[in-house]
């Protein structure tokens, strides 16, 4: 096991009325004004818009509102977001939508204390401000677990790059989780989601270090994800069902799974990563194309841990091999993609996907990745 240090400073509120019934005392710890960060407006039809804005009406907070976050969210909208923030000398940053806008509201809480763009602070141009804006998020879709962590996703659609940034100070001070709020997203966002908390507890799971308690949290995530998963689909106005997948989302990058590890491999988001920068592809999609292309491709290599978790999640003799079939034939009943074609990304578009893979210098942390197992994970994902 490896050493570790646990620390999230993150305060969570959990479950139904949490928003309408804390969020106000929350946020008037932190000042008077806020400017609050939405996507496209599935807030406002909602409701919960509605109810942040009371809240904050209610303790005497002034706030303006910074809309359009897109799904694969991009710098620009960032840096047009702190330059508000700062025309309105906002004391708080609020993001209330999912991982998207968490991000960008991260980014924002961050960038509004220095004078360059946010994107020179990803790229290491120049240093990150030592303090950021407090910061609220209020989740309205399961998947990221960035309510919970000091990391955030950016892109850069001219450059072809997509990157995450970590920052003590994106660290949310409060994160309000109630699950009714994802009652109404549709099943295939919904999909989604589950295919990205998956994708993060395999992350994870595959760091070579030996950390057996993390590595049981981790199996546990994925079969209950399978189970609630299902359920879902059938009953997607459970919820029970939904609280549980909003929680496995949030346990999957939280930390917890990190506890004894180097931190990951990440090889898989990396591919993503380059196919959402190319295509706008929605993340987790992009997640349950590429994620059993990498276990087909590394199999020799991560044959006894794969094995250890198709016996934890699937029983005792399921085999690695079956697993990967099991996890395809569940991605395909849930409703979200296996294969590049069905996102309509022919075989005509892998010369320029490899390059993109290349630029961006795709590779994992402990499995890595050079031109040849580009080539071959590509061919396993078409």
């Amino acid at each position: 096991m490896e050493n570790f240090s646990v620390y999230n400073p993150t305060r969570l509120h959990f479950g139904k009325g949490c928003v309408t019934e804390r969020l106000a005392q929350e946020a008037a710890v932190w000042g008077k004004r806020a400017l609050i960060l939405i996507g496209k407006g599935s807030v406002k039809k909602n409701g919960v818009l509605d109810d942040v804005t009371r809240q904050l009406e209610q303790a005497g907070i002034h706030y303006e509102v910074f809309e359009g976050i897109k799904s694969n969210p991009i710098y620009q909208d960032a840096d047009r977001a702190i330059a508000q923030s700062k025309a309105f000398k906002a004391d708080m940053i609020i993001g209330v939508g999912g991982g998207s806008v968490i991000d960008t509201a991260k980014a924002v809480a961050l960038g509004h204390g220095s004078n360059a763009s946010i994107w020179d602070i990803y790229m290491r141009k120049v240093e990150a401000p030592a303090q950021a804006l407090p910061l609220l998020c209020v989740l309205t879709l399961a998947a990221t677990g960035t309510e919970m962590n000091m990391f955030a996703v950016l892109q850069n659609d001219e450059a072809r790059i997509k990157k995450g940034f970590g920052h003590p100070g994106m660290y949310p001070k409060v994160s309000f989780l109630d699950p009714t709020y994802t009652l109404s997203v549709p099943l295939n966002y919904t999909a989604y989601g589950i295919a990205d908390l998956m994708a993060h507890t395999f992350e994870l799971y595959f760091d070579p270090s030996d950390a057996p308690l993390s590595n049981y949290f981790a199996t546990d995530i994925i079969a209950l994800a399978f189970d609630y998963g299902r359920a879902v689909i059938q009953k997607p106005h459970d919820y029970d069902i939904r609280a549980n997948i909003m929680w496995l989302a949030t346990t999957a990058l939280n930390g917890t799974l990190n506890a004894g590890k180097r931190g990951g491999d990440w090889g898989v988001h990396a591919i993503e990563h380059a196919l959402s920068v190319l295509f706008d592809i929605p993340h987790g999609a992009g997640l349950s194309i590429a994620y059993p292309a990498w276990l087909k491709h590394f199999l020799p290599k991560i044959k006894d841990k794969l094995s250890f978790m198709a016996e934890r999640t699937l029983g005792k003799g399921t085999t690695a091999e079956a697993f990967i079939d099991y996890l395809e034939n569940f991605f395909k009943e849930i409703g979200t993609p296996i294969r590049l074609s069905e996102v309509g990304i022919g075989e005509d578009k892998h010369p320029l996907i490899l390059e993109v893979f290349k630029q961006n210098r795709v590779r994992g942390m402990h499995f890595d990745m050079n031109e040849e197992d580009h080539k071959a994970i590509l061919q396993l994902m078409a």
